[in-house]
């Protein structure tokens, strides 16, 4: 190995690096000189930064797996650049297949049309001119796009995967102080909607503050596992809002993701336990206990004891542990 070659446990952290700083150029870009340019590099370096992140993750696994051929690694090449690497798509897949790490779907299609966007700006004739009136409905959909992919990005470097990440959280912390310029914007889109959110409160929904943006934008109308976009940055989260089983308290509460075995009411304090929860919104919660079968396993989160099942409409089927809608639940023995 020639002098100032980098080992690949020393690729880990330069892809990460790598990775932080074309999504933090990509938000300083958004608010450059209001140039047209500048907003088209921004798509352009957000996503390459996403990528780049989510193919360190599978380089954590095996520096083999981010090779587009496994079956033509070469340790040289990659070491010195030259190796073809996987793309978002097949970097997932291979998360999935190969680590069973499993990137959420809504995460996903967030990290999907920043992709596609990404394309249209470097592919095709894409302008974004900076005299026409409509450049800030442009720049708009960007900053919504960029709140989106960003929050489900955080999710998986500083909750999820924060163990393999954990030398890289104060970039996490560094992003999410530079996202305030499009916090402060999209205040003013919140300004514009809060008579309509007000009035949604009034009619009695709950009003949930949104993790994306910040806001309280996200409009809760029923009772049980329900995925809503936010009215400010069309971020798409999961809520489980819950009546109290006091019945001298009986109001709607709103149960938080990951707290499963420690829900209390936030207006009493009244405990709420899982196979309470479990036996008011799923078939299995309701099966005859001598059934081997009447816990699920998430096989997203895969939480012990068993936090999945399938609604009472028979279709969708939930997670009350990590709030996600897996495809399909495995029963313990």
């Amino acid at each position: 190995m020639h002098k100032g070659k980098l080992t690949h446990d020393e690729q880990f952290p330069r892809l990460c690096e790598n990775g932080f700083g074309f999504v933090a150029k990509a938000i300083e870009q958004l608010w450059e000189n209001r140039s047209p340019d500048a907003l088209k590099y921004s798509v352009i370096n957000f996503y390459s930064g996403v990528e780049l992140l989510i193919k360190a993750r599978l380089m954590r696994e095996h520096w083999t797996l981010i090779v587009a051929d496994p079956n033509k690694a070469d340790i040289d090449e990659f070491l010195n650049g030259e190796a073809q690497t996987v793309g978002l798509q097949q970097a997932i897949q291979r998360l999935k297949k190969v680590a069973k790490v499993t990137v959420p779907s809504n995460a996903i299609n967030s990290f999907e049309g920043l992709r596609k966007h990404r394309n249209r700006m470097v592919h095709f004739y894409h302008p974004v001119d900076v005299n026409d009136p409509d450049q800030e409905r442009q720049r708009e959909a960007i900053i919504l796009e960029q709140c989106r992919g960003w929050f489900y990005l955080r999710r998986l470097l500083g909750d999820e995967w924060r163990e393999v990440f954990a030398a890289f959280q104060n970039q996490v912390e560094s992003i999410n102080l530079a996202m305030k310029g499009h916090r402060a914007y999209l205040g003013e889109v919140y300004d514009q909607i809060r008579p309509e959110l007000e009035e949604a409160r009034q009619r009695g929904a709950i009003l949930a503050t949104c993790s994306a943006c910040g806001f309280e934008a996200q409009v809760l109308d029923d009772i049980g596992p329900q995925e809503h976009t936010c009215r400010v940055c069309l971020a798409k989260e999961s809520f489980l809002l819950h009546v109290c089983p006091d019945d001298d308290c009986g109001k709607k509460t709103l149960l938080a993701m990951e707290k499963c075995e420690a829900w209390e009411c936030e207006h009493c304090g009244t405990f709420i336990g899982l196979d309470n929860v479990l036996f008011e919104y799923t078939l299995e919660g309701r099966a005859d206990h001598d059934e081997s079968s009447q816990l699920a396993l998430c096989t997203e989160c895969e939480h012990i004891p068993e936090t999945a099942g399938t609604l009472n409409d028979g279709e969708r089927v939930f997670c009350f542990n990590c709030f996600c809608w897996p495809d399909k639940i495995e029963y313990c023995e």
